[in-house]
């Protein structure tokens, strides 16, 4: 029931959007490996796009393996209480989730042209000064950088403002490690 409820709120997310978040799969507090016998073994779907090279060759990494807990931490002002490493269901989307002792920290990479992420809610709101584009958007900042979408969701801090401040450094920290 839960898989069904978290696939269908991901659907609406990634539809009024139109940039993919990731779906809770697994709860373990150490990364779960990635990859062909992983992926496969997913029978959740996961939102797509047309990739500018092929999903194959791109090979997003882990995004659990990208921050620390001590990187989390720092990054947050909180501490994390369980990792959650969904890994992605395709080599071209990739998630991952920290809890932490007040709120949340979720971080997904998708693959993307830069005319899709182009395409945004009216509603979106451009953030500057941060990858080739960015903008926020219910909660989420979306930053668009080399033919990569990094969405990062932070609900620790007390205000919107504030969390979005949080965003914009945890995406600073996975940008060049996705280079």
């Amino acid at each position: 029931m839960r898989r069904l409820a978290v696939t269908a709120a991901t659907a609406l997310l990634t539809a009024a959007t139109l940039t993919g978040c990731g779906v809770l799969d697994k709860a373990t507090d150490t990364p779960t490996p990635t990859g062909g016998a992983a992926a496969a073994a997913s029978s959740v779907p996961t939102p797509t796009s047309t990739p500018t090279k092929s999903a194959a060759a791109v090979n997003l990494p882990d995004i659990c393996t990208l921050l620390t807990k001590a990187d989390v931490n720092r990054l947050t002002g909180q501490r994390v209480t369980l990792m959650t490493n969904e890994g992605g269901a395709t080599s071209g989307a990739r998630y991952c989730q920290w809890q932490l002792s007040s709120g949340q920290l979720d971080v997904t990479v998708n693959i993307e042209t830069r005319d899709q992420f182009d395409v945004q809610n009216k509603d979106a709101k451009q953030v500057d000064g941060i990858g080739e584009a960015a903008y926020s958007l219910a909660g989420h900042l979306y930053v668009y950088a080399g033919g990569k979408v990094v969405d990062v969701y932070a609900t620790s801090a007390s205000t919107d403002a504030a969390n979005l401040k949080v965003e914009q450094r945890t995406a600073e920290a996975v940008l060049p490690k996705l280079a």
